[in-house]
């Protein structure tokens, strides 16, 4: 199967070899009715083989995802406070604070 850029690429060439064999222009510059302008149509066939690569380029992405990392190599693990020492430290100091109610 041919490429994108392929398959333009030769409907560009049919439609520049239209507009040469049939003029293109009015008598006075502006476009003939039924008339084919190679150049506008060249620039719309790029912008549409652009959009075609970039929706293949996502549509390989959907089917081939990249590897996310690990979260180890995100966090680093070695910078977290020690919550239990933290714990062990504050538990009994909250404690103390504590209203109790006596009766």
């Amino acid at each position: 199967m041919a490429k994108n850029s392929d398959s333009i690429g030769l409907i560009i060439a049919v439609v520049v070899v239209a507009g040469v064999l049939g003029g293109g222009k009015g008598p006075h510059g502006a476009s003939a009715p039924g008339k084919l302008e190679p150049l506008g149509l060249i620039s719309d066939f790029h912008r549409m083989v652009g959009f075609m690569e970039r929706l293949d380029s996502m549509g390989q992405i959907a089917l081939n995802p990249p590897k996310l990392p690990e979260p180890s190599q995100l966090i680093n693990t070695d910078a977290l406070p020690d919550l239990d020492g933290i714990i062990n430290v504050m538990g009994p100091l909250l404690g103390s604070l504590s209203v109790k109610n006596k009766e």
